[in-house]
Formats: C-alpha cells, structure tokens, sequence
C-alpha cells in the first residue's frame, strides 16, 4: 500500500497539453524549401564521395578544368559525361586503349598513334637545331663563384645537347643507318640486287666492279 501510495503521488496532476504553432503559407514554403535543398545537398556530398576524382585515380590523368584548351569542343564535357574536377575522358580511354594492347599482344593499332608521336618528336628536333644556327654552337653563359661574384663561361649551346638526347631517346643512330665513316667501312659497300637474275649474274658483276685494275 505504501508504495502504491508513492507511484500515485509521482504521477502528474495535469493533464498532457499539445503545442501548435501556428505558420503562413510564406514561412511554409521556406521551410520546404530549405528541407529539399538540404536533401539535394547531402545526394550531391554522397555522390561525390562515390566519385573518382583525379586524386583518387590510379590512372595519371589531369582533370577536366576550364583551363584544358580542348574543353569548348569536348564532347564527354559537353554531354554530361564528365563533370568539373573529375579524370578527364580522352585521356583514360587512350591509357585504356594502351593496356588492352599490350595485354593482348595486338600492337598495330597504336602503329599510327605511335607514328605521330616520332614525328612530333623529330619536328622538335628540326626546331631545336634553328635556334643552334640562328645563336651559333657555342654561347655564353653567366655563372657566378662560391662568394657570389658573376663570371662569363663558353659552352656547348643547350639547344644542341637536348636535340642530341631528343634523337638519343628517340633511337635515331647514324652508325646503325650508315651514316659515318667507319660504319660504311666496317659494313662495306651496298650491292642493288635487281630482281630475276640469277646468283651467279650478281657475283659475277660484284667481282667486275669491284676486281683490281690489271687482273
């Protein structure tokens, strides 16, 4: 009974009140707006979350920004398909592109991409030795000693030292396609073979050319 008596004296006396409040169609409005827009809000933050950036891609691609000078006419940017800040398109298919040919072995298709970067590559060459001719092979350059004092140095024109490892990466050796001296002397002299003769024509005109005088 005593505890009975205790739960009765800590029930409330009063009875629950509801509260309204009363808003206009204006304030309403507010409020669903700012609730859908909070929405919008969290989709666009999960989304990117889901998104591969170029931060986060394994793949060393730049990201499509306003400064790329193909973006006015890129058709992934322009369709929707790549957005700001993410991996740009061309590029990944083209890294894309390289994989699937090394993985399967079929490398023909890159012969002409391939082609197009060697040309490139020998244009800047050509340039490189324009600017040799126009400042002459050997310029002057200031340098400066220990205690900061300038002193002028002759050298070696920078332009031809990178045009020679422009054509060094790009394999271009003059031994290898005869073009010196010792190696038109260690290969000896090309013989043109004319096509329906016989073996025993060609040796016989090799040793005319080529018998001593008197024998």
């Amino acid at each position: 009974m005593h505890d009975e008596k205790q739960l009765i004296d800590q029930q409330p006396t009063g009875e629950f009140e509801e509260e309204f409040v009363t808003v206009t169609n204006e304030e309403y409005e507010q409020e669903v707006k700012k609730a859908l827009t909070e929405v919008a809000q969290a989709q666009v933050e999960e989304r990117q979350k889901r998104t591969r950036t170029y931060l986060s891609s394994e793949l060393p691609v730049r990201p499509c920004t306003s400064n790329c000078p193909h973006r006015a006419t890129c058709k992934d940017f322009i369709k929707g398909r790549v957005l700001d800040k993410e991996p740009c398109k061309p590029e990944l298919r083209n890294i894309k592109k390289w994989q699937r040919a090394f993985r399967t072995g079929q490398l023909d298709e890159l012969k002409d991409e391939v082609g197009a970067v060697a040309g490139s590559m020998a244009v800047q060459i050509g340039r490189l030795l324009e600017v040799v001719v126009q400042e002459g092979v050997v310029v002057e350059t200031t340098k400066f000693t220990a205690n900061g004092t300038p002193y002028k140095e002759k050298m070696a024109h920078p332009a031809l030292l990178a045009a020679t490892k422009l054509a060094k990466d790009m394999g271009i050796d003059l031994t290898q396609f005869l073009m010196t001296p010792k190696s038109v002397k260690d290969n000896g002299p090309q013989v043109q073979v004319n096509i329906g003769i016989s073996a025993e024509e060609v040796q016989a005109r090799f040793a005319a050319r080529f018998a001593k005088k008197g024998d």
